[in-house]
């Protein structure tokens, strides 16, 4: 029945529903405040030698287009303030700092540049425990603020006399070069990945080792013999030669050895993927028959046979085409559908994958509905449920006809020929 819905988007606006889980009785629609300042920072954990305390180093990145700016003169003001407090396990502060700073620019056109951002960075040095890092950025004009946190456990940091820091990826596309990897994501394929840790230790020899593992499979192993003697106190550089890299999730795993078999290891994580995209692609055939309710068969055809490059490009290439709004990092309406793929996985997947069910196909293509009605069994019909859109004036009832939970649609729907992805 799927294949007989049309398969082109129409009627795109730019105000994004977001998920939200289905109630027993209603679903409830919320809008993300839009206004509030995002942003994006990592706690990164260093080793000291005192081997009692750690530095943690909290790097902030706030976007240009995340803040408000004003015109004063000829030139443009933002002014913002950041605030961080780390606290303990018992969620009592024992660190923190508040700064604020200014930004002018001298156009307009600079202010709403999307890969344009300023970075705050502040270090601390705290117990080696369990910690909770709390980060909040205000925009000073329209004092709005919002908080972002993050759990970290470093009471493993030490062990005998050897200590091993966080790993600290760095960005290959910064355009300063020596920049972290902020959000964990390389936007293009990498042939080379930098990255660096700190190593304290007392007794030589030195063993290294790392290996990068991408959906489980390793990608990369190396041992390395450290050509130090004595105690060290270092921040290690690493660079890896890379091929065959492909959109997907990586792990990186560091392991030191000293003289005295005290092993400590540590471990990242990141992404090469596709600007835009927030889900995890494991598959990207998977992602690509995922297109099933606005792609046509040719197409999903095209893209299912050409290479394993061929196909990254054209995927792009497809999803820029409808992106509503080209030149910027995101697009929301391929965000948008693959959160809907994936609460429809998770949601509604009984026999088949909840993304190929009737109420994962309606959940798709509609967004969440304002209300769910659901009937229960009794001895004249099947357990059923209603789903009312109200804001698009329309209605679905799904039976479960096995009993199973696998809710089908009514076929007094199957002659509908006005189903499009609404966004």
């Amino acid at each position: 029945m799927a294949k007989s819905i049309i398969k082109t988007i129409i009627s795109i606006t730019f105000t994004m529903l977001v998920l939200s889980a289905c109630s027993e009785q209603t679903v409830n629609n919320q809008q993300k405040d839009l206004t509030l300042p995002d942003f994006s920072f990592v706690g990164l954990s260093e080793p000291l030698s005192d081997q009692q305390n750690i530095k943690v180093s909290v790097h902030v990145k706030i976007p240009y287009t995340e803040l408000q700016f004003t015109r004063v003169g000829e030139r443009f003001l933002a002014r913002y303030e950041v605030s961080v407090n780390i606290s303990d396990d018992n969620d009592e502060r024992i660190a923190g700092a508040i700064w604020s700073d200014s930004l002018w620019i001298d156009s307009y056109q600079e202010t709403r540049k999307t890969d344009e951002t300023v970075f705050s960075i502040e270090s601390f040095v705290v117990p080696a425990s369990e910690l909770s890092i709390s980060v909040r950025v205000t925009d000073l004009y329209t004092n709005k603020s919002r908080v972002l946190k993050d759990e970290v456990d470093q009471t493993k940091m030490y062990q005998g006399n050897l200590a091993l820091g966080n790993i600290m990826i760095m960005d290959n596309y910064s355009p300063k070069g020596g920049d972290l990897l902020m959000d964990e994501s390389f936007y293009e394929v990498v042939d080379t990945l930098k990255f660096k840790a700190r190593l304290i230790g007392k007794n030589h020899p030195y063993k290294l080792s790392y290996e990068l593992l991408v959906k489980d499979v390793s990608k990369k192993k190396e041992l390395l013999i450290l050509d130090h003697t004595g105690p060290i106190d270092s921040l290690l550089s690493f660079i890896i030669p890379l091929t065959d890299m492909e959109y997907s999730n990586y792990t990186l795993f560091l392991s030191a050895e000293d003289g005295s078999n005290n092993r400590v290891t540590t471990k990242a994580h990141f992404r090469v993927r596709i600007k835009g995209i927030n889900f995890d692609i494991g598959d990207m055939d998977e992602a690509i028959r995922q297109l099933l309710y606005i792609a046509n068969d040719r197409q999903i055809r095209d893209l299912l046979n050409s290479s394993d490059t061929e196909k990254a490009e054209n995927f792009k290439a497809f999803w820029a085409a409808l992106d509503p709004s080209p030149g910027t990092n995101e697009n929301e309406l391929m965000e948008e559908y693959y959160r809907r793929v994936a609460y429809s996985i998770q949601a509604f997947t009984v026999v088949q994958p909840g993304w190929k069910s009737d109420r994962g196909m309606i959940y798709i293509l509609f967004g969440p509905p304002d209300e769910i009605q659901r009937v229960p069994f009794d001895i004249e019909r099947k357990p059923y449920q209603v789903w009312e859109y109200f804001r698009l004036g329309k209605q679905f009832i799904f039976w479960d006809k096995s009993g199973f939970g696998e809710y089908v649609l009514d076929s007094s729907y199957h002659s509908e020929n006005d189903w499009k992805f609404n966004y």
